[in-house]
């Protein structure tokens, strides 16, 4: 089977792309300080737990594709959009801000999921924002990044 006819299918495309995507973030994670005492868990820990998962996942998703179809329709495009948005967010938020940006990215995936039902969207950004504010901040006490309301 020639390699290009093997990712026509969306479902391996997309699975490559979070292989390589979580390739990155592992390597960019092993510059994190280890703890001193031995046995005792990393900050690093977790996000490696959770990329390693991703990995094995994604090359499972690779083996054996959910989608059979072979033509790539919006639909599975929406993965990469959201993707894309995440990055966006993530680059963006120092300079704009948690609370002008989550509320913003909050409404925009469900829109490319198809949810149409804007008073419940608006809704569930509002007690999801304030649900991560209170989290954060009051149990926590971490501070969110103020970006255009900062002081």
């Amino acid at each position: 089977m020639k390699v290009i006819n093997f990712f026509k299918n969306s479902d391996r495309l997309f699975a490559l792309m979070m292989i390589i995507i979580a390739m990155v973030m592992y390597a960019l994670i092993g510059g994190m300080d280890e703890p001193y005492s031995p046995g005792a868990m990393s900050a690093s820990t977790y996000p490696r737990v959770v990329l390693a998962s991703i990995i094995f996942v994604s090359t499972l998703l690779i083996i054996r594709p959910a989608n059979t179809s072979k033509t790539q329709n919006a639909k599975s495009c929406r993965g990469i959009v959201v993707i894309i948005i995440m990055i966006a967010y993530i680059s963006l938020l120092e300079t704009i801000g948690f609370f002008i940006l989550t509320p913003v990215v909050l409404f925009i995936i469900p829109m490319l999921a198809g949810l149409r039902r804007y008073p419940l969207m608006l809704i569930s950004v509002i007690l999801v924002t304030a649900g991560l504010y209170g989290v954060f901040v009051e149990v926590l006490n971490i501070p969110l990044p103020q970006g255009l309301l900062g002081e």
